[in-house]
């Protein structure tokens, strides 16, 4: 498990428990972003010991870099999170409202023969940089798996 670094450890560490007991955890985007927003609070409330507004309102603000999609992924275990301690009476902090969710108007690239071939050539081309087995490892498998896809 993740090692959290704020006053909110444990409670990010109940709530964790609490949704991968309900079956509604997403490790690959929850996990990283509740690390995020930990180590945020950390790092900018390093003496406080409960849960401000302005913490979750800063953090959930839409960044300037993002699409209304995106920040709803980044802020949406924040979110459930606050709700989580507010359900047991933690906080009164209120959740932020999330961007509206955007439709995505996604056109996918009509890669070229040279495109594809330079593609490849570069798979083909990946060194370990290091000597332990997940460097080498990638080294074999990143290019059996891009040239099987594309067969």
């Amino acid at each position: 498990m993740i090692q959290f670094k704020s006053f909110l450890a444990p409670s990010i560490e109940d709530f964790i428990y609490f949704r991968k007991s309900s079956g509604n955890w997403n490790i690959s985007s929850y996990e990283p972003n509740l690390k995020l927003f930990d180590a945020y609070v950390a790092e900018n409330y390093p003496n406080d010991k409960i849960l401000l507004q302005e913490m979750a309102d800063i953090w959930c603000h839409k960044r300037t870099s993002e699409m209304n999609n995106s920040c709803r992924s980044r802020i949406y275990v924040v979110i459930s999170f606050i709700k989580y301690l507010r359900e047991r009476q933690l906080t009164d902090v209120m959740p932020p409202e999330a961007p509206k969710k955007e439709k995505r108007n996604y056109i996918p690239h009509d890669y070229t023969d040279d495109e594809l071939d330079a593609f490849f050539r570069e798979c083909d081309s990946i060194r370990a940089k290091h000597d332990d087995l997940a460097h080498k490892l990638h080294q074999i498998i990143i290019p059996v798996f891009f040239s099987t896809s594309f067969q």
